[in-house]
């Protein structure tokens, strides 16, 4: 959200910014800069999102999907109705699904376009989570949540004017669902100023990166520690792997060899700078992994599953490695520690495409002028 409303503001658009607060994702001036908050005139609402049971109880007997309900508040919509009275808007950008429930009250005050700007698809993380949980109870429930969840995200396909999709998976997924408004893709953006050097040297480490207060990164991770790392260990008994992220400590096992937890890091381009090789073990979720975007930015070489590289249109064996089952996963990780110049031809080669397929400023100018051509704005 940040690189687009960036984008938008180098693009010489005029942009206001209303953003929901919460436990998980807090709001401080203090983290940003004054000029950024000046260009955008944001303004927040902090809504607690936190799971409630009663509420998650009362929701199995009603229609409603209880990912969406979470994220509605009165104030927040207050908020809305304050802004639309006061400002005229050409264009609203929703961001996520989440952002939904509001659509009918922003139509009141404002007959421009309304585009949604759609992160995953959002049931089919639910759906895969589902699908990789073991206990019977859990898993019913999470199929509830993807069955709900995806009732409401169709319908809400049809009610906007366009869907801007995060990767070309995720926009034939939307197709699929019979969504017959314009269909946009717009990959997340790097510009070469935001660009680190390239870290030099030889790989000494594995790495992952990711917040653990998201199911897709907490199963991915297990299932990396328990069914690859020992494959690594066989054959790289020095081998070393470093997590980095919040939440660690509250959803993993972490007594494992050779492995340290870094937690919450004050900067991620710190660990992605590193001299590691980036491993993203996903194997539920949607959209694109923007962490995949920086690393290969760093000139780092990333082995990933198939899911952790969705919309990003590389070269297997170029830009990255993917590898699905732990066998093949483990032996991309031993083969990049054991040719050192293969590492680092792909980290150069990933660094090389980033710059050329992946520029921020470029990929928001050209969605916006398609915007404007076919609602003649």
């Amino acid at each position: 959200m940040d690189a687009f409303t960036r984008g938008l503001l180098a693009d010489g658009h005029d942009v206001k910014l209303l953003s929901i607060a919460t436990a998980k994702h807090p709001w401080s001036t203090d983290d940003v800069e004054a000029d950024y908050v000046l260009q955008t005139d944001i303004e927040t609402v902090h809504i607690d999102t936190r799971i409630n049971r009663v509420d998650a109880f009362s929701n199995l007997l009603t229609g409603d999907s209880y990912n969406i309900s979470r994220f509605y508040a009165p104030e927040f919509e207050q908020l809305i109705v304050h802004v639309m009275q006061r400002q005229v808007f050409d264009l609203i950008i929703f961001e996520s699904l989440f952002t939904a429930p509001y659509l009918p009250i922003v139509r009141e005050y404002c007959d421009g376009p309304m585009i949604l700007r759609a992160h995953n698809v959002e049931h089919r993380i639910w759906e895969l989570m589902a699908a990789e949980t073991e206990a019977f109870t859990k898993r019913m429930y999470l199929q509830h949540l993807a069955e709900r969840l995806k009732v409401y995200e169709v319908n809400a396909l049809h009610d906007f004017d366009a869907i801007v999709a995060i990767s070309g998976k995720d926009r034939e997924n939307f197709e699929a669902l019979g969504c017959t408004c314009p269909i946009f893709t717009l990959p997340f953006g790097l510009d070469n100023e935001e660009l680190p050097p390239a870290t030099p040297g030889p790989v000494d480490h594995v790495f992952h990166i990711g917040a653990m207060d998201w199911n897709p990164n907490v199963q991915g991770v297990n299932w990396f520690l328990d069914h690859v790392w020992p494959i690594v260990l066989r054959e790289l008994p020095e081998a070393q792997l470093r997590l980095a992220g919040r939440k660690f400590h509250e959803h993993l096992d972490l007594h494992r060899t050779n492995t340290t937890v870094l937690g919450e890091v004050e900067s991620a381009w710190d660990v992605l700078c590193d001299s590691g090789i980036m491993v993203i073990p996903l194997r539920s979720g949607s959209g694109m992994r923007i962490k995949a975007i920086e690393a290969m930015a760093a000139g780092r070489p990333v082995v990933s599953t198939s899911l952790g590289m969705e919309g990003i249109h590389g070269k297997h064996g170029k830009h990255f490695y993917i590898a699905d089952d732990s066998n093949s996963f483990a032996q991309r990780i031993i083969d990049l520690h054991k040719n050192q110049r293969m590492a680092k031809e792909m980290g150069d080669s990933a660094r090389a495409f980033i710059e050329t397929e992946f520029s921020n400023q470029a990929l928001t100018k050209s969605l916006i002028r398609s915007i404007q051509r076919i609602f003649d704005l």
